[in-house]
C-alpha cells in the first residue's frame, strides 16, 4: 500500500474542503431554510443552545469593547461571575465575531455549527492521510468522523463547544507530524492548536492532554538515546507553547475555582450515581445512533434503562467506522496498532469509574478512578465524552481499512462505503429553536438598571436569550455551573422575591431603608414576573412577597405572559442588613435578636457614587462571659468591641466612611457550643441603626 502523508497541495485541499462543505449543507438541508430565525436542535438545545448563542453574543460584545471575556458583569448582579469554568467556547466566539456583529448571534451560531462539521471532516482527512491512507479513503474516513453519532448528538443538543471538534482533530494531526518529522514549526503550531482547544472546551483540553500522553509514549522512537532526546525535545515544545497561549484562561480559571470551591480543588464533586450515569455503558458502543430517522426512536427507548436521569447518552461508534477499522487493523497492523491502543484506552476511560453492562452495575473498578486522583479532576462531570478520542482514533484505522479495500476492489469500495455510511449516518429530523423574545424586552432595553426575573429557574436559559435583546444586568442568570450567590440569600427584597415568599425578619432588614429602597439602592430597576410559570399553589405566597417588597406598586405592563413592576426610586441613603454568619431572627414580644457564630457579616450599602460618612450603632450581649469582638471593614481592621455577658447589653457607635457600593463589616469573636444544640454561638445582636452624615 503506497503512503500518502501529504495533503496533496492547495488545489486538492480546496476540493476536499468543498466536498466537506457540500456534505455539511446536505446533512443540514432540512434546517437550512429556517436558519434565518433560529438554529437546529432538539429539546436539550432549547437550554444549552441558547446558552451558546448567548456566549457568542457576549464574546463579540467583550471583544468590541476591549473587556475581559471571562469576567461577566451582566449575570449574578451585582458581583458578576467568572466564566472561565463555564463552556464559553471563546474560539467559536472569535471565529464568528464579524458575522455576530453584523447579523446577530443566531447567525453566528449557525455559521459556527456548519464550520464545525466542515472543518472536522477536513481535519479527519488530514489525519488519515498522514497515517498513510489513500486520499479517497481518507476523505470517506473524514466524513465518518465528522458525521459520527457523538458529533451529531452534540449538534442536536446545541452544545456548540463540543461541536467544535475541528480543533481537536487538527491538533492530533499536527502532533503526529511533530512526532514523525524533525523541525520546530509543527510542534509550535501544535501548541497553538492545543491552546485553541482549551479556549474551546475544558473537556476537550483534558482529553487532548490524555491523548498527547498516549501518543507521546506510542510514537517514542525505538532508537538510540540521541533520537529519543530530540523526539522529547520536539514534543516538549507543544505544552510550553500551549501554556503560554493559555495563560489568560488559566489565570481566570484559578480565580473561578477559588470562588466555586473556596480554594479547595476537590470542593465541587459530581455525585457518584450521576457520574456513573454520565459514563458510557458497555452496551452503548455497539448500538446504532438514537438520532437515526428510522430506527432511532427504538434505540432511544433504552435510555432510561442504560442511563437514568441523563438525556444525552449517544456513545455509539458507528458500524461503518468499526468495520473499516477492523479491516485496517488486519491489513496494516504496523501502522494501525498505535491507533488501536488509543481507541481501546479511550473506551476504557469513557466507561467511567465502574463497569456497567446494560442495567447491571458490576462494581468492577475501572481506570477512570485514577483520573479522579488528579487535582481538579473531580469536577469533571461526563466521562462518556471520552468516546470522542475513540472516534478520532477510528478515523485513521477506517481510512487504512478502506485503502486496502480500494486496492482490492477499486472505486467500487469507495462507492460502497459512501452509500453504507450515508444510510447508517442519515441526518435526524431537525427541529428549529426560534429566536422569539417577548416584545417588552425591547422597551426595557432603554434603561440600564438590573432586572430581577421571576420565578428564578436555574435550569432554563430563557433569561440569556432575552438578555441578548435588552442587554441589562440580571439578578441571577443561567450557567452550566451555578456559582455561589450569597446576594440572593441576604439582600432584603431580593431574598423574599427569590424565594417567592414573604418573611418576618425585621431586625436590620434593612436598617435605614425599606426593602423597596434596598432594591433601588442596589441598582435593581424592574421586577419581571411570569405568573404562569409559578405553580398555582405558590402564587399566593409570591404575591404576598411582592406586596411586602413593593407595597402598592402596580405593574407598569402586564399581559397573559408576564408583568413588569418598576422599583420606585430610593432616597439614596446608606443602609445596612445582615450577611452570612448569623442564626435566624428570634422574637419575644416586640424584642428581636440574632445570634452570631464565630463571625458574622453586616453588609453596608452606599447607593451613591461618592464616599459617604455614616454612623453605625450596634447593641449586643455576650453568651456566658464577656467577649472581645474584632471589627474589620472590607478586610481593614476597624477596632474592637468589648461585649458584656447577658443580660447586660453593650453598645458601640462606629463612624465609618463607606465607598460607593457594598461594604462588608466583619464581626469576629470566640464562640462556644450552644446548649440548645444549634452550633457555636458568641454574641447576640439586638439593635442595628445606621445614619448618614456620621451623626
Amino acid at each position: 500500500m503506497a503512503e500518502h502523508n501529504g495533503s496533496g497541495g492547495p488545489a486538492r485541499l480546496a476540493l476536499v474542503f468543498i466536498g466537506y462543505l457540500s456534505a455539511t449543507l446536505i446533512f443540514f438541508a432540512g434546517a437550512l431554510p429556517q436558519l434565518g430565525g433560529g438554529f437546529p436542535g432538539g429539546p436539550v438545545a432549547a437550554i444549552d443552545g441558547w446558552q451558546h448563542v448567548w456566549h457568542l453574543w457576549w464574546a463579540e460584545r467583550a471583544v468590541a469593547s476591549g473587556a475581559n471575556p471571562f469576567v461577566m458583569p451582566l449575570l449574578f448582579f451585582p458581583g458578576g461571575v467568572n466564566l472561565a469554568l463555564h463552556p464559553l467556547n471563546l474560539s467559536n466566539g472569535l471565529l464568528v465575531a464579524p458575522l455576530t456583529a453584523l447579523a446577530g448571534p443566531v447567525a453566528g451560531f449557525n455559521l459556527a455549527l456548519l464550520a464545525g462539521f466542515t472543518l472536522s471532516g477536513l481535519g479527519g482527512y488530514l489525519l488519515a492521510l498522514r497515517a498513510g491512507a489513500q486520499p479517497a479513503a481518507a476523505f470517506v474516513a473524514g466524513l465518518l468522523f465528522s458525521f459520527s453519532p457523538f458529533h451529531v448528538t452534540k449538534a442536536y443538543d446545541g452544545q456548540l463547544e463540543l461541536v467544535a471538534l475541528q480543533w481537536l482533530v487538527l491538533y492530533a494531526w499536527l502532533l503526529l507530524i511533530s512526532a514523525e518529522r524533525r523541525g520546530w514549526l509543527a510542534p509550535t503550531l501544535a501548541g497553538l492548536l492545543l491552546a485553541v482547544v482549551g479556549y474551546t472546551s475544558l473537556y476537550y483540553l483534558v482529553y487532548a492532554a490524555i491523548y498527547s500522553l498516549l501518543a507521546a509514549a506510542l510514537w517514542l522512537p525505538a532508537r538510540d538515546g540521541r533520537g529519543v532526546a530530540a523526539y522529547l525535545a520536539r514534543l516538549a515544545v507543544v505544552p510550553l507553547v500551549a501554556l503560554l497561549a493559555l495563560a489568560p484562561l488559566l489565570l481566570n480559571l484559578g480565580q473561578a475555582l477559588a470562588e466555586v470551591t473556596g480554594g479547595e480543588l476537590s470542593g465541587a464533586v459530581t455525585p457518584g450515581d450521576l457520574l456513573i450515569s454520565r459514563s458510557a455503558n458497555l452496551v452503548d458502543f455497539w448500538l446504532p445512533s438514537y438520532l437515526h430517522p428510522l430506527w432511532g426512536p427504538a434505540v432511544a427507548r433504552l435510555g432510561p434503562v442504560l442511563h437514568p436521569f441523563v438525556s444525552a447518552w449517544n456513545h455509539a461508534l458507528g458500524y461503518s467506522a468499526l468495520a473499516l477499522a477492523a479491516i485496517g487493523c488486519a491489513s496494516a497492523w504496523a501502522r494501525a496498532w498505535r491507533w488501536l491502543v488509543i481507541a481501546v484506552a479511550s473506551l476504557l476511560l469513557a466507561l467511567g469509574p465502574v463497569l456497567v453492562i446494560g442495567p447491571l452495575n458490576t462494581g468492577i473498578a475501572l481506570p477512570y478512578q485514577l483520573l479522579l486522583l488528579l487535582p481538579g479532576m473531580d469536577i469533571a462531570q461526563r466521562p462518556g465524552h471520552l468516546v470522542v478520542l475513540t472516534t478520532l482514533a477510528l478515523t485513521p484505522l477506517a481510512a487504512l481499512g478502506l485503502s486496502w479495500l480500494t486496492g482490492r476492489f477499486g472505486p467500487l469500495a469507495i462507492a460502497a462505503a459512501l452509500v453504507l455510511g450515508a444510510i447508517e449516518l442519515a441526518p435526524p429530523r431537525w427541529p428549529i429553536q426560534p429566536f422569539v423574545v417577548h416584545p417588552v424586552y425591547e422597551q426595557l432595553a432603554e434603561r440600564s438598571e438590573a432586572l430581577l426575573v421571576l420565578p428564578v429557574e436555574l435550569d432554563r436559559s430563557d433569561v440569556l436569550r432575552d438578555q441578548i435583546v435588552h442587554g441589562r444586568p440580571l439578578v441571577g442568570g443561567y450557567l452550566a455551573r451555578t456559582p455561589p450567590y450569597p446576594f440572593a440569600a441576604y439582600a432584603p427584597g431580593v431574598r423574599q422575591l427569590w424565594q417567592l415568599r414573604p418573611d418576618e425578619a425585621r431586625l436590620a432588614d434593612p436598617a435605614g431603608a425599606s426593602s423597596a429602597e434596598a432594591l433601588a439602592g442596589y441598582g435593581i430597576g424592574e421586577v419581571v414576573v411570569y405568573w404562569e410559570r409559578i405553580p398555582p399553589g405558590k402564587r399566593a405566597a409570591a404575591r404576598a412577597a411582592l406586596e411586602q417588597v413593593l407595597p402598592g406598586v402596580a405593574p407598569r405592563y402586564a399581559d397573559e405572559d408576564l408583568a413588569v413592576y418598576s422599583v420606585p426610586p430610593g432616597r439614596g441613603s446608606a443602609f445596612a442588613h445582615f450577611g452570612p454568619g448569623w442564626y435566624p431572627e428570634e422574637q419575644e414580644g416586640d424584642r428581636r435578636w440574632r445570634w452570631m457564630g464565630p463571625q458574622g457579616e453586616l453588609w453596608l450599602m452606599n447607593p451613591g457614587d461618592q464616599p459617604t460618612a455614616i454612623s453605625l450603632r450596634l447593641q449586643a450581649e455576650s453568651f456566658g462571659a464577656a467577649r472581645q469582638v474584632a471589627l474589620s471593614l472590607n478586610g481593614v481592621p476597624a477596632g474592637s468591641w468589648q461585649v458584656s455577658p447577658q443580660p447586660e447589653a453593650a453598645s458601640i457607635r462606629l463612624q465609618l466612611l463607606l465607598p460607593p457600593g457594598a461594604s462588608r463589616l466583619l464581626l469576629a469573636a470566640p464562640a462556644t457550643p450552644d446548649p440548645a444544640g444549634r452550633g457555636p454561638i458568641s454574641v447576640v445582636l439586638s439593635d442595628v441603626q445606621i445614619r448618614s452624615g456620621g451623626r
